[in-house]
């Protein structure tokens, strides 16, 4: 019988009682004012009032008792029936369940949990976490605690505290999906458990998930580049590389075609895919070993992976854009989307230059197309521009201006950078109202406008963010690998990681687009600066294209001698530099560590860049990373030799660049706190290289 019978039944017992004592309080009262003011003698009186106090008193007691009684049989008949549909339930429920208290403890539990527990025995004073390993804890904070409605309605609040959590645990072989539901009885709240078999269908999920099928396209990336410096056919390689890739199918039960020549595309099921990702895609090294020439060079391949979108056709787009990002990367590599975002694997080969004359008039036909159907042209580069950066904006620009479009240039017309290197252009009529800033630039911006970044392929360090991300129409001319697929496709996107700068690829652009004497001399020397910033004077990331541009600039007039006289640095640039002379440490025996709080300048990450290459110079060193303080971010400028790839130790730390050359910015971090992140990626990029056979210098300090 509940507490609450029991309180209800004490009540009823305890009424009769004070009833008589309330009468006999009320009946001595009538006694005492009829001896008082009647003539009725007290002792009459008495026997009177007393006569009528037990008969009410006996009527009054003896229809309690029988209602008592009556009540009685009724509670102990409705408490066996309730006691026996509750044991019916508990025994013919099919779905296990147990009832606990907020510390775990088991109140009661059914037949059909003994039977998945294979406990027959009592489960009284039992914790539930000795049946199942679950983490009730986590269930009832979620039930008791539900996330926050937008509407304020009562039944909403009560639906929602009514609302179970689930949570999968595994119970021998089988595993149950357990919703939690609060229980209050009798002032106190208790938990019951319902566990659910999923067995079935969690086998049923795996299997559709390991036999969903992933695309791949695949491509022999350097073939052509190869055969321009190779004798003879190179056919044989190919064929090679294509036993390869056929035995790399099929230990993954997959179809492989050629599509194309050197081009394959192949499907296989997605339970594979995981073998791959352990072993880093050890097929990259298969092909690497493959050699052409006398020089030994090696054949690449460069894959793009997709196992996102419901069907074929989803993935099929999703694997050939991982494909182009892989190029544009560099190649020698494989990217692989899935649900969570997009993987990068090998990349460990310094990419090649892959264009042509042929490929570069293609170009410029498409961009020149763009440009003519345009209202204006907003053209803008990074923030903090250098003179690569604003080379290929006046190489565009021009270009603009050449086909009769309204152009304007979005820059920092207060950068160093920016008045040293156009002090002569901007005495031509043609550029003096040309710049503009940020907010200018948006004025500017309409419906029909075509925007032209360069010299950066991450919209979030342009100097106009906001003009990138809501443009309709833009077109990407980099020489940055790209990190991430673009949200909003651009029209043309002409981006190669082999170019050593922007201005290299708009000065081929102009050079296939402009009749001979169309390009002014103050435009050509701007560009011709663009590619002496990045290549370090011609030292550094050089190719037969960029001698070929920097050849076309300086029959254009480009001034080299003008050109050199936009480094020269001032002191305090000067005194940036020398900053980073102190602390230099040798870390794993061939890479140089040098740290700086800087002056408190933004032109301390260009004191950054410059102490990187001077570190080069040393003996042995093969990759060098310079650490500033620039506000509160640390910016790191890397360079390396070509025996390091930079770009890959960046990445994991948020940067990019690279091979030879990467950045990186760490935010809420100490100098100390930074350079420690460093080292972790270091060691966790030579980490890698030695799972996959390559040889990693020591990690020691010297």
């Amino acid at each position: 019988m509940s507490n609450k019978k029991f309180d209800f039944l004490n009540r009823l017992e305890e009424l009769p009682s004070r009833l008589y004592i309330i009468l006999g309080i009320i009946f001595l009262a009538n006694h005492t004012v009829l001896g008082t003011y009647t003539e009725i003698k007290s002792t009459t009186s008495g026997l009177l009032l007393i006569s009528l106090y037990i008969v009410i008193v006996g009527v009054i007691f003896f229809f309690s008792r029988r209602r008592m009684a009556i009540y009685k049989a009724e509670s102990r008949a409705a408490e066996e029936q309730n006691s026996g549909v509750i044991a019916a339930f508990r025994d013919s429920v099919d779905l296990p369940y147990a009832v606990i208290t907020n510390n775990g403890t088991v109140v009661t539990v059914n037949s059909a949990m003994k039977d998945i527990t294979g406990n027959k025995d009592t489960y009284f004073n039992l914790n539930i976490s000795s049946l199942c390993d679950i983490n009730y804890q986590k269930l009832i904070v979620d039930v008791e605690n539900p996330p926050e409605q937008t509407q304020t309605d009562e039944s909403d609040e009560e639906s929602a505290k009514s609302e179970s959590k689930t949570l999968t645990v595994s119970i021998g072989k089988n595993k149950y999906d357990v919703s939690c539901h609060p229980v209050r009885s009798n002032g106190h709240t208790y938990y019951m458990l319902v566990f659910d078999d999923v067995t079935k269908l969690t086998e049923i999920t795996d299997i559709h998930f390991a036999e969903t099928p992933a695309v791949a396209y695949i491509v022999i990336d350097n073939l052509e580049e190869i055969a321009q410096y190779v004798k003879g056919s190179y056919r044989a390689e190919a064929n090679q590389v294509q036993n390869i890739l056929k035995d790399f199918a099929e230990n993954m039960d997959g179809v492989l075609r050629e599509y194309d020549r050197d081009k394959y595309m192949m499907i296989f099921d997605r339970k594979h895919l995981a073998a791959c990702i352990k072993n880093k895609f050890e097929i990259l090294d298969a092909v690497r070993q493959v050699r052409i020439g006398d020089d030994s060079i090696p054949v690449t391949v460069s894959m793009g992976i997709a196992i996102t979108g419901s069907t074929l056709a989803e993935r099929e787009h999703d694997a050939l854009s991982s494909l182009d990002l892989a190029l544009q990367r560099g190649g020698d590599q494989v990217v692989v989307k899935n649900e969570k975002g997009v993987n990068y694997f090998g990349g460990l080969t310094k990419s090649q230059q892959k264009r042509t004359r042929v490929h570069s008039r293609i170009i410029a036909n498409k961009l020149c197309s763009e440009i003519s159907n345009a209202t204006n042209v907003l053209v803008m580069g990074h923030s903090n521009p250098d003179f690569d950066s604003l080379g290929a904006c006046v190489g565009i620009a021009a270009l603009a201006m050449y086909v009769g479009v309204d152009v304007k240039i979005v820059t920092d017309t207060q950068s160093p950078s920016f008045l040293s290197c156009t002090e002569k252009l901007v005495e031509l009529e043609e550029y003096r109202n040309i710049f503009v800033d940020g907010v200018d630039g948006m004025d500017k911006y309409s419906y029909g406008t075509l925007v032209v970044i360069v010299d950066a392929n991450n919209f979030s360090i342009l100097e106009s963010p906001e003009l990138a991300h809501n443009a309709l129409r833009t077109v990407v001319i980099d020489h940055h690998i790209k990190k991430e697929e673009f949200k909003n496709e651009p029209v043309l996107a002409y981006i190669d990681p082999s170019a050593s700068s922007a201005s290299e690829l708009v000065s081929e652009i102009l050079e296939q687009s402009f009749p001979a004497g169309t390009l002014k001399k103050e435009e050509a020397t701007v560009l011709l600066s663009g590619i002496m910033v990045d290549t370090k004077n011609f030292t550094r990331t050089v190719g037969t294209r960029t001698f070929s541009a920097a050849l076309y600039l300086r029959g254009a007039g480009a001034n080299v001698e003008v050109a050199r006289t936009f480094f020269e640095e001032a002191f305090d640039d000067y005194r940036s530099e020398a900053l980073f002379g102190a602390g230099v440490e040798i870390y794993r025996g061939e890479l140089a560590i040098t740290t700086s709080e800087g002056t408190g300048s933004p032109h301390d990450r260009v004191a950054a860049a410059k102490a990187a290459d001077k570190l080069l110079t040393v003996k042995q060193v093969n990759a060098a990373f310079a650490l500033v303080r620039v506000g509160d971010v640390i910016h790191v400028s890397a360079r390396s030799n070509g025996k390091i790839n930079v770009q890959l130790i960046l990445e994991k730390i948020g940067g990019g660049g690279h091979f030879d050359v990467a950045g990186a910015a760490v935010a809420d971090r100490s100098l100390e706190e930074a350079k420690e992140l460093l080292l972790g990626a270091i060691d966790k990029h030579f980490e890698q290289l030695s799972q996959n056979g390559k040889k990693a210098p020591a990690a020691q300090k010297e």
